[in-house]
């Protein structure tokens, strides 16, 4: 079995190679001939006009890829920006990787996008060449134009039949960085203008002819079922069409959204339900059953050198327990799919970050084939991590197969925070063993709890399960000369899902706020002691990962200087500050400046420094680095707790996330680097919490080892 970041690693560089060599057919506009379209692989479309279309292999939820990716195309093939549409790509043969998370969107498509460009700029060379009757050598591109000598100029529109009959390169020159004209420049979101005139369609926005609109009524305990209920009280609302069992629960189809939840409603009121083997659970006995674990046994991640004997022979002893809870995605459009299963065509629209995988649920739940059923991926209105699961879009091909025709499935905000596929409560105890020199001589790290990577094996343990449960914990990067980091499982009957971080944001948090808490121990300052510790070391293994720790040391130095680290601060006021090497590629340090007032805290500015390799897009990371920190602080503030198998909360009410007069000021500092560009969706996320947590001890003197803040009083 593979983690779920190398399953997007393999699978998203596997598909890149796939299209290099394809060949498809061009879909002209009306009047033009097929012929004429220049369309040398599955990522670019040039037409008679100059126009280029260029497909994007990976979903746009926000993070900017329908702008970063077509930048890489467009430099090596010297396109002329303005005159770019972009489409998003349908999961089938041509694009058989479409996932789109960890991270991964940039790196795992960065050369195969850049060779795309190159190769269809060689032919268009070519084909300038061979009518000019001048070697390609003499010729140059720029701007959507082939330059010849003595001032020749064709455009690629017109070169592009021509280009069409010409073998397609196999390893065409690149441009080195200085060439760029592009990356690395500031560029508006290529959907910016639609999406804030509203013209962008998200999966919400989707319509079809004749299309009605459903909600389902779900047991509110997972895995239950219901036993009775009348359907009379749905069908007197006004709207509503049919009332149809599934096998999520009871749909019930209208001519409206509006009528569709009334119907709904009005049929809860009446049914009775098998809540099946989660009717019991809780939070308290999940976490009293994680506290047992750990001190039970549990699966090794990383172990050096002999940590029992080193804690054993320590002068001095620091334990802590750190708590982090269930988290929910809450994205700003909820859960939703438009469907359509009969004699007039089986298709279905759906903004998911893994749509190949919707693609063959769909497809088998229904009775088909994947390539029976047609999939279009709309703009989304934010994924976290939580459009990775496939629940929602297979329940919407099961009801429109039971209704017949196009039917859109609509999650109502209560449907979305108790039928999430939640991220796990975790609780984590630390110790950390210093000897007569006051040097840190051992470090342990026990997490428990649920595995996040059984839901998607099946239910199977995978032998990389205590590694990935424990990322962000076992590559700590700081030079110990003992660790041991382990996990040990506490089963939950809740579905789970990865979160955007995923287990790096808990055990990040743990980790950094006890490294904090050992520094001040020793009474040494928290950026002298993280410096000295991580050393003047270069690549460092960490099983399976390599982190470079001369690029971690360099964004810890630079956010520490731009913030003012060590000046002095009024009263109730303090900064903090925590890093960490996401996945070994991505590096990011912050330094938080909050205060404490009567209580409540206020987080004023936090100064990010981030080295992700050469960056495409400045703008576009820029507004990665703010969401990312937006959504760690909301986590600061945010639970979801269970009983009686139910989840407590049910809206943005009870599970709050960060306000815009709570946003803080954001700086943000790139590390300029020549290394290949590496994700900046999900690195800020786990520093921001620790960062904050490290802060209010340097303001008030009290550690906060449990997350939530309630009620943001400290």
């Amino acid at each position: 079995m593979t983690s779920r970041r190398d399953f997007l690693k393999v699978t998203g560089a596997a598909g890149a190679g796939l299209v290099l060599g394809l060949h498809l057919d061009a879909k002209p506009r009306p009047g033009e001939a097929a012929k004429a379209t220049f369309h040398p692989n599955a990522f670019l479309a040039i037409r008679p006009d100059g126009t280029a279309q260029i497909t994007v292999p990976k979903v746009e939820m926000g993070q900017g890829v329908r702008t970063a990716l077509p930048l890489a195309l467009a430099e090596e093939l010297d396109l002329d920006w303005s005159r770019i549409e972009v489409a998003t790509a349908q999961p089938g043969p041509e694009f058989k990787a479409m996932n789109t998370g960890g991270s991964t969107s940039v790196s795992t498509t960065w050369d195969a996008l850049r060779r795309a460009g190159a190769a269809a700029r060689e032919m268009l060379k070519g084909a300038a060449a061979a009518q000019w009757g001048v070697s390609i050598a003499q010729c140059r591109t720029e701007k959507g134009f082939v330059l010849g000598p003595d001032g020749k100029k064709l455009g690629y529109g017109a070169l592009a039949e021509a280009a069409a009959k010409l073998p397609v390169p196999k390893d065409p020159p690149l441009k080195k960085p200085g060439e760029y004209r592009l990356l690395g420049k500031r560029t508006p979101r290529f959907d910016g203008p639609a999406i804030v005139t509203g013209k962008a369609v998200f999966g919400l926005d989707v319509r079809r002819p004749g299309q009605r609109f459903a909600a389902v009524l779900r047991c509110p305990v997972p895995g239950g079922q219901p036993k009775s209920w009348d359907e009379a009280k749905a069908t007197s609302v006004r709207g509503v069409k049919a009332v149809l069992k599934v096998p999520t629960g009871i749909a019930v189809v209208a001519d409206s959204t509006w009528a569709a939840f009334k119907g709904r409603d009005a049929l809860a009121a009446t049914a009775t339900w098998d809540e099946g083997a989660a009717r019991d659970f809780s939070s308290a006995a999940l976490e009293a059953r994680s506290r047992t674990a750990l001190a039970g046994p549990a699966d090794d991640a990383r172990r050096e050198g002999d940590p029992a004997k080193a804690l054993a022979a320590a002068a001095k002893v620091l334990e802590a327990e750190y708590s982090f809870p269930y988290q929910a995605h809450v994205t700003v459009e909820p859960m939703n799919a438009t469907a359509q299963v009969g004699a007039d065509g089986t298709e279905m629209w759906v903004g998911s970050q893994s749509a190949n995988r919707a693609q063959d649920r769909a497809a088998a739940a229904v009775g088909l084939k994947a390539e029976q059923l047609k999939v279009n991926v709309p703009l989304i209105g934010g994924g976290f991590g939580r459009r990775l699961g496939t629940d929602f879009s297979t329940e919407a091909a099961q009801v429109a197969k039971a209704a017949g025709g196009a039917v859109q499935v609509v999650w109502d905000r209560e449907d979305d925070i108790r039928h999430d596929l939640h991220h796990p409560a975790t609780l984590h105890r630390l110790r950390a063993g210093i000897d007569g020199a006051g040097a840190l001589t051992a470090w342990t790290h026990r997490i428990a709890g649920p595995a996040v990577r059984r839901s998607w094996t099946g239910g199977q343990k995978a032998p990389s399960q205590a590694s990935t449960e424990t990322n962000g914990a076992y590559d700590i990067p700081y030079a110990i000369p003992a660790i041991a980091v382990d996990f040990a499982e506490v089963e939950a009957p809740t579905p789970l899902g990865w979160w955007r971080g995923i287990q790096i944001v808990p055990n990040v948090f743990a980790r950094e706020c006890f490294f904090d808490e050992v520094a001040h121990a020793l009474g040494k300052d928290p950026l002298r002691f993280r410096l000295d510790l991580l050393g003047d070391r270069g690549k460092v293994k960490f099983g399976r990962d390599e982190a470079d720790i001369r690029r971690l040391k360099k964004v810890l130095e630079v956010a520490a200087a731009k913030a003012g680290w060590g000046r002095k601060l009024p009263a109730g006021r303090g900064l903090g500050l925590a890093c960490h090497a996401y996945d070994g590629r991505t590096y990011a340090a912050e330094v938080a400046e909050v205060s404490v007032v009567k209580g409540r805290l206020k987080v004023h500015k936090v100064t990010c420094a981030v080295d992700c390799g050469l960056v495409v897009n400045p703008a576009g990371l820029e507004a990665q680095v703010e969401g990312g920190i937006a959504f760690g602080l909301s986590a600061l503030f945010s639970q979801i707790t269970w009983e009686k198998g139910r989840t407590v909360q049910t809206g943005y009410h009870d599970f709050p996330v960060l306000r815009l007069g709570d946003m803080p000021l954001i700086e943000t500092h790139i590390i300029p680097s020549a290394e290949a560009p590496s994700g900046m969706g999900e690195p800020p996320v786990p520093v921001a919490i620790p960062a904050v947590l490290n802060a209010v001890f340097a303001a008030t003197g009290k550690r906060i080892r449990k997350v939530p803040i309630e009620g943001g009083l400290i």
